[in-house]
């Protein structure tokens, strides 16, 4: 396939003023009461890059659909995305989001919480707005709900590790636990976009399949990112994963592979979810030290080169170039 020319970041920013106008259209803006609106629009506007709904619109065009038809079921995605980025931040403990005080750290859980089920409400509406055959929403409506079903199951795993203080994860748990957590809605966003672009069953399974693999790597670099990156560019605190006590790869990794003492020093500094930037630094040199960080960006990267070359039965349009630059995006970003 031929390359594209346009830096993807641009281009991110150009496709994402396609959902932002949608978004407009979904979610009242300025409507009583404030408490639930104008919540959910603070925490909106915080931005973010649309990846989902942009992969749903590409992998529409990919298959020679029309894109425009696919925006509703973008914007659909991205709500539902927004409403677990919510819940996440109050889940996790999290003090930031995109680089601004998290929702509920600024007007309490209650009120938090009550936003992020008004975003889920507005998901269903959008769907209906669809210019398709009521066959083919109603099959998107079931991809997406079973998606839905398994974030929820994948951060319902996460959070017991979590309550039962476990640390005795496998990889094969992790991958898993993620394939739900971030993966499922991935995937979804491209088998969506497949169905609203017309394709056929095989295009559609490798349309799902590559989607799915860019949720695991995605979730892979974020935690890179997240002990490796740069906060003015990553927009969240360094090290947030360590004050969680995240089980992501890179520490199962870690705490498999270090010293006897490192293990058990790392252990307790995931388990205190401790905010002393010392012991976070400590945490993150056992991580570095052990190679866990540089191995979790190879085996992203492992994925993604996988996942790449099952798109190559599509046809050679803008739309599938696009699709092969992204893959190269999520393992290279720095945001």
């Amino acid at each position: 396939m031929a390359a594209v020319t346009e830096n993807i970041m641009s281009y991110l920013k150009r496709e994402a003023t396609l959902f932002d106008a949608e978004l407009e259209l979904a979610i009242p803006r300025g409507k009583q009461p404030w408490e639930v609106y104008g919540l959910i629009w603070e925490h909106v506007e915080l931005g973010g890059k649309r990846l989902r709904p942009v992969m749903c619109k590409l992998a529409c065009e990919a298959v020679g659909g029309d894109g425009q038809k696919a925006v509703p079921a973008g914007a659909a995605i991205e709500i539902f995305h927004n409403f677990t980025l919510i819940h996440d931040d109050l889940e996790d403990n999290s003090d930031m989001r995109r680089g601004k005080p998290c929702l509920y750290k600024t007007y309490g859980v209650p009120l938090a919480i009550n936003a992020g089920d008004g975003l889920f409400m507005m998901v269903w509406p959008e769907l209906l707005k669809l210019d398709l055959p009521a066959e083919k929403i109603l099959s998107c409506q079931r991809v997406l709900n079973a998606a839905f079903t398994e974030v929820l199951e994948g951060q319902a795993v996460e959070l017991n590790w979590y309550r039962t203080k476990s640390f005795s994860i496998a990889e094969a748990d992790y991958f898993r636990m993620v394939g739900g957590k971030t993966g499922a809605l991935m995937r979804a966003s491209c088998e969506v976009g497949a169905i609203v672009g017309g394709a056929p069953d095989e295009k559609k399974k490798v349309l799902a399949d590559f989607g799915h693999a860019l949720g695991l790597s995605f979730q892979i670099q974020d935690d890179v990112l997240n002990l490796a990156g740069s906060e003015a560019k990553y927009g969240k605190e360094i090290g947030g994963d360590i004050s969680e006590g995240k089980r992501s790869l890179i520490t199962i990794h870690a705490l498999a592979h270090a010293s006897k003492d490192d293990a058990k020093r790392l252990q307790a500094i995931l388990a205190s979810c401790t905010k002393e930037k010392k012991e976070i630094a400590e945490a993150i040199r056992i991580c570095r030290e052990t190679g866990s960080i540089a191995y979790a960006s190879e085996k992203a990267r492992e994925i993604i080169e996988t996942a790449k070359e099952g798109l190559m039965i599509l046809n050679n349009n803008e739309a599938s170039r696009r699709l092969l630059q992204l893959a190269d995006f999520f393992i290279y970003r720095e945001v």
